[in-house]
C-alpha cells in the first residue's frame, strides 16, 4: 500500500511481504526469508537497532517501527 506521494506505509509487514515488496516474485518463498535475513544482519548496525526495537530471529512481523529502521537503512521498496 503506497500514499499519494508513491511512498510505501510504515505498518507491520511479515517477512514475506517485505521480501516481496523489495524483489517481487524473484525468490520462492524460503531463499526470500534467506535474502532477508542475510541482508538483515549485513547491514552495519541494522540488527543492532532492530534488537532494540525487540526484534527476535523467529518473529513473523516486523512491528512499524522496525520497519521504519529497515526503510530507513534499505530505502523504502
Amino acid at each position: 500500500m503506497k500514499t499519494k506521494r508513491n511512498t510505501p506505509i510504515v505498518r507491520p509487514y511479515s517477512k514475506d511481504e517485505l521480501v516481496e515488496a523489495y524483489c517481487g516474485d524473484i525468490f520462492t518463498p524460503r531463499t526470500g526469508m534467506k535474502w532477508l535475513q542475510k541482508e538483515l544482519e549485513s547491514y552495519p548496525g541494522l540488527m543492532d537497532t532492530l534488537v532494540k526495537l525487540g526484534y527476535k530471529k523467529r518473529q513473523r512481523v516486523f512491528t512499524r517501527m522496525q520497519v521504519k529502521a529497515i526503510f530507513d537503512a534499505f530505502g523504502a521498496p
